[in-house]
C-alpha cells in the first residue's frame, strides 16, 4: 500500500516554491524601484523663505492679535527670559 507521503510530488513542490519565492522578490524589487522613483514620495526641496511683508501675518489672523498685544506678549517673554537669566547667573555665583 502507497503512503500519502509517495503520492506528493516533491519535485513540483519545490520547483513551486522556487517559482513562488522567485516572483515575490521581484515583485518586492519593482515595488521598491518604483517608489523610489516616485516624485511624490520625496520631500519638497528647501523653498527660499520671502524676505517681504509682515512675516506674522498668518499668526496675527489665527489667534486674532493685533501689533500692540503681540508686542506686550513678546516683551513679557523677554522680561521672564532676563529674569531666569540673571536667577540663574545668580545661583552659579
Amino acid at each position: 500500500m502507497p503512503s500519502p507521503l509517495d503520492v506528493i510530488p516533491f519535485d513540483l513542490l519545490y520547483m513551486g516554491t522556487v517559482v513562488l519565492l522567485v516572483v515575490a522578490v521581484t515583485v518586492g524589487v519593482l515595488r521598491w524601484w518604483s517608489l523610489r522613483r516616485d516624485d511624490d514620495t520625496r520631500p519638497p526641496e528647501r523653498q527660499p523663505e520671502e524676505s517681504h511683508g509682515y512675516p506674522l501675518a498668518s499668526w496675527r489672523y489665527v489667534y486674532d492679535l493685533d501689533k500692540p498685544d503681540a508686542k506686550r506678549a513678546v516683551n513679557s517673554v523677554n522680561e521672564q527670559a532676563e529674569t531666569l537669566s540673571k536667577a540663574e547667573q545668580k545661583r552659579r555665583k
